[in-house]
């Protein structure tokens, strides 16, 4: 697989790490190989996107499955679009044009139109978020990554099949960038392979409805006011 996205492709490159113990298994549920986000993502699967984020996150994976005795493998799959990359800055009337959308290249309105779907979810929970908490979202879903269920089911946002932001990881002191994939399209996901040991067979059964793609499920949702790094 390549490790890069071409603008006019109909592929996106996802990549993931799995950690075990003893005896590499015979095979890897894919399901099972979200990254840890700092909190759960309900109903999405997340996983390392773009060049960098993926080496950074390997690194990270080794010095984790090293500090905890652990072994650990590198689950590469491919995610098929059926529009083709938007090459240039996301507007919001793009939005019907397209299903995979990047933080990373969003226009100013469509970073408004972002805003406004996350203070909607925000409102119905009995927070104001500040004008300065909105201006930049991303933090805001680092800190909140259950909020990107709002992006999954907001209005006009529901054929995306994949959505990429810098997350927090459990196992990354920096933030990494993340490819959400909603268990909704999971059936987009044509092809997987362990990278550091081909002979491991990656399945690709769809997740149960109420499962939570992350490593850490048991972790609570910091508050919105939470702002400090999170420990192991």
């Amino acid at each position: 697989m390549s490790t890069t996205d071409k603008p006019d492709s109909h592929i996106i490159e996802l990549s993931s790490v799995y950690f075990f113990s003893g005896p590499a298994p015979r095979a890897i549920a894919l399901k099972d190989c979200g990254v840890p986000t700092n909190a759960p993502i309900s109903g999405a699967f997340p996983a390392l996107y773009g060049y960098q984020s993926k080496q950074d996150g390997f690194m990270a994976a080794r010095a984790y499955a090293d500090k905890n005795r652990l072994q650990f493998t590198v689950v590469d799959f491919l995610v098929k679009l059926d529009q083709k990359q938007n090459p240039n800055m996301m507007r919001p009337d793009d939005i019907p044009n397209h299903d995979f959308i990047s933080f990373a290249r969003m226009s100013r309105s469509m970073m408004d139109n972002l805003q406004a779907v996350l203070h909607e979810r925000l409102a119905k929970e009995g927070i104001t978020p500040s004008k300065l908490e909105l201006a930049k979202p991303h933090l805001l879903l680092q800190q909140r990554p259950d909020l990107v269920s709002s992006l999954i089911e907001a209005p006009g946002w529901e054929h995306m099949k994949v959505i990429a932001y810098p997350a927090k990881l459990t196992i990354s002191e920096k933030p990494l960038t993340v490819g959400i994939v909603p268990h909704s399209h999971w059936d987009s996901i044509k092809e997987a392979s362990c990278r550091l040991n081909p002979g491991i067979r990656i399945t690709l059964e769809p997740p149960n409805p109420s499962q939570v793609d992350s490593a850490a499920a048991g972790v609570g949702s910091p508050s919105l006011k939470d702002r400090g790094p999170r420990s192991r």
